[in-house]
């Protein structure tokens, strides 16, 4: 094999890799082999090759009996291409820290799922502690349906579907959901109140950015944060236009 011929071959395996990668991009359920085959119009055993090698790299993963779904390392590489407003909400994140005594998280949306981007965890002892990269349900996360909130309802149903799985007893209906959507259009504040892991919750607000949309959210015990409402909606406030502020000078 020449080295023109060789170089067309390693051309064509990135390109079909790719193409998995995009078609899988909008499928946050996973799609099977077949189906990935069918839509990027290869053979099922070309496809068989490409997604071993690539569940191999961690870009994909497999649920179940072959459902093929984005992998673990094209989420820590998505958590780094926040990296600008990452390193500018990490001073604000540590003041909100400390002004509500519990962890401060910067998080944006990844499909259907919410994306941990930073988090300043608090000092106490009894405190949560979620970590970058990591995700979670955007339906049962304050944060969630802070980014939620920025769709209308048709395209928050297409998003998550019509029906929601339950995480805890408290895990809202899609009714539910969509009343809540409604008021914090109108608010400014998003609430989870056990509804994603029993005895969290959250408060958080929203962060347009030319680079997209993102959620500031504080996170403690249920209890501690709803004798504190009042003063942690102001420190997210205050949170939220400092660093606000802040982007537009950079801008």
């Amino acid at each position: 094999m020449t080295d023109s011929s060789s170089g067309r071959s390693a051309i064509q395996v990135i390109t079909r890799a790719a193409a998995i990668l995009r078609c899988l991009e909008s499928e946050p359920h996973g799609l099977s082999l077949g189906a990935i085959a069918k839509r990027i119009e290869l053979p099922r055993s070309t496809v068989q090759r490409l997604v071993d090698a690539l569940v191999i790299e961690e870009l994909l993963e497999l649920h179940g009996a072959g459902g093929v779904c984005l992998g673990p390392a094209l989420m820590r590489l998505a958590s780094h291409s926040h990296v600008d407003i990452t390193q500018q909400a990490r001073p604000f994140l540590e003041k909100l820290a400390q002004m509500t005594g519990e962890t401060a998280v910067l998080e944006t949306a990844n499909g259907d799922n919410l994306l941990i981007l930073h988090s300043v965890v608090s000092g106490q002892a009894l405190r949560v502690s979620p970590v970058a990269g990591n995700m979670f349900s955007i339906y049962a996360t304050s944060g969630g349906k802070i980014l939620l909130s920025r769709m209308d309802d048709d395209a928050v149903i297409r998003l998550i579907g019509p029906q929601l799985k339950p995480l805890t007893s408290q895990t809202p209906t899609l009714n539910q959901l969509l009343a809540q959507l409604k008021q914090i259009r109108k608010e400014g504040f998003a609430y989870d109140f056990d509804e994603h892991t029993p005895g969290v919750g959250a408060v958080a607000v929203g962060l347009e950015t030319p680079q997209g949309s993102y959620a500031i959210d504080v996170v403690g015990p249920v209890w501690r944060l709803q004798t504190a409402l009042d003063s942690i909606k102001e420190a997210l406030l205050t949170c939220q236009d400092g660093l606000n502020k802040a982007l537009r000078s950079v801008s």
